[in-house]
Formats: C-alpha cells, structure tokens, sequence
C-alpha cells in the first residue's frame, strides 16, 4: 500500500480550534497471593490521541477525510498523521546530528543566551570556503503548505537563508538579521509531490550567526516556539480511533464531523 498521509486543507491548516490531545498510559497490576500488589508500567501501551472537530468544510477537503478513511479501510490501515500544535523538527533544541545533517565545514557550539531569557541558543559558524546548510528531511508530502522559522542574530548585519526543499522543487528566503533576535520565516507550498520535505538553515561561506528555536508547521505562518529534544511532531503510524465517519451538512457546500486519531509515543 502507497504511503498515506493525513490531508491539509484548502485554508492551509490541518486542523481547527479547539482540539484536544490527550497523553495516555497504562501500568500492568499484579496481585500476589499475599495480597501484596505490585504495579510495573507499560511504556508499549502509551499513546497520544487527538479529538479533532471540523465545521464549514467544503465538499473537496471532506472529500479529503473521507477518501483517506477509505483508504485505511476505517481503522485498520496506519497512515502519517502531523501533530497541529508541535514542532515537526527532531532535535530542535539541539541540532543533534542524529536528526539533522550537518556538513563537516559547519561548528555549532551551544548554552548560548537565547530570546526566552534561557542559554538554548546555538552558534553556527561555516568555515567552508563555501555556502553550506544544516537540513533536516522528513517523511511528509512536499506539497503541502509548510512555514519553517528560526530566531536569528548576527553581531554584523548579514543574511541567514532559509530553505525548503522536495524532491524536484526547492524555495530560498534570505532573511536580514543584525544584533538584535529576529524571527525569521520561510512559508510557502512547493509544487513538488514528492513524499519527503527538507527544510534548512544555509550560511555564506565564513558566516557566524546565533540561532534558536528552529520549528516548522505545516500552517502559513508561524506559532509560538515548541522545542524537542527527541523526536518531532510527525506520527507515521498513526490510526483512526473510529470506525465510522460521521458527516452533518450545515448548508449548501458545508459540512461538519468529529473523531479521534492515536498514535503510539515515539522514542
């Protein structure tokens, strides 16, 4: 079965407030014959489920839900759910080699001070004789409405450039940064449809800037700053916890529906 994938809607958003995510666990209960009761958790049984609700859909995105429903045969079939109100990056905080990559010519160096008032900020510094970028990919279709930000400063003023890329497609902002932090964004749709998405930081060769916070949405503009340690807010096997989709028309071309979504918590 091809790679299935939650849909973004015409508004560019994946969800509408208010929603509900709920983080559920459960822990294995032993009775000795002594009465004595031992209780040992059950990380595998942990997951996070979503309530998601939708009003004045038009019939095209309830087409959408609808078709993918299909697809999973209900909830049967996993399909690659992004989390509405997360970070998408792995390793934000740290720009762990493990998530992202990271050219042999670029320095990164933490505890720096950041815009929060914390020492998370990072110092990157390309001593290539070359422009050279930090990327991350993930498994989630290029073509969706994506905004990729990051606080940037530079104790010169300069230009730290942001990028998106798929596989046959790619956008570049060059975003003015000076001594002061500045949130900068790199929003758009790519026309790519390819099943993975890289966003960037590119520096000139021989460039220093400090960064925070880096964080993509797939949303047209950004929110405010989740970090993540480990992994980020795509669940690639996430399911329906419902077995029927129930529509209401709330007039000509609008319509209404509710249900849940699960995925297993990610390592």
């Amino acid at each position: 079965m091809a790679s299935l994938f939650f849909p973004q809607f015409s508004t560019g958003a994946i969800a509408q407030y208010p929603l509900r995510r709920g983080h559920l666990a459960r822990s294995v209960k032993n009775v000795l014959p002594s009465g004595e009761l031992i209780l040992l958790p059950d990380p595998g049984a942990t997951k996070l489920v979503w309530q998601l609700a939708y009003s004045a859909l038009n019939a095209a995105d309830l087409q959408q839900l609808q078709t993918l429903f299909q697809e999973c045969q209900g909830s049967v079939h996993a399909f690659t759910f992004i989390d509405p109100v997360d970070n998408m990056l792995s390793g934000s905080a740290t720009l762990s080699s493990a998530f992202w990559t990271i050219p042999s010519g670029i320095t990164v160096s933490s505890a720096m001070p950041d815009p929060m008032g914390g020492s998370g900020a990072l110092v990157l510094t390309n001593t290539g004789q070359s422009a050279q970028a930090i990327t991350q990919t993930l498994a989630v279709p290029a073509w969706y409405q994506y905004c990729f930000s990051v606080y940037a400063m530079s104790n010169q003023p300069s230009t730290l450039t942001l990028t998106r890329q798929g596989a046959s497609s790619a956008a570049e902002t060059a975003c003015t940064i000076g001594s002061n932090w500045t949130r900068a964004v790199s929003a758009g749709v790519l026309g790519d449809t390819a099943a993975t998405f890289t966003a960037g930081l590119q520096l000139a060769a021989g460039q220093q800037v400090t960064v925070f916070g880096p964080q993509l949405e797939p949303q047209t503009a950004p929110s405010r700053y989740w970090p993540t340690l480990q992994k980020g807010g795509v669940y690639a096997a996430a399911h329906w916890s419902v077995n029927e989709l129930l529509i209401a028309a709330q007039g000509p071309n609008l319509f209404a529906t509710n249900f849940s979504i699960e995925a297993a918590i990610q390592d």
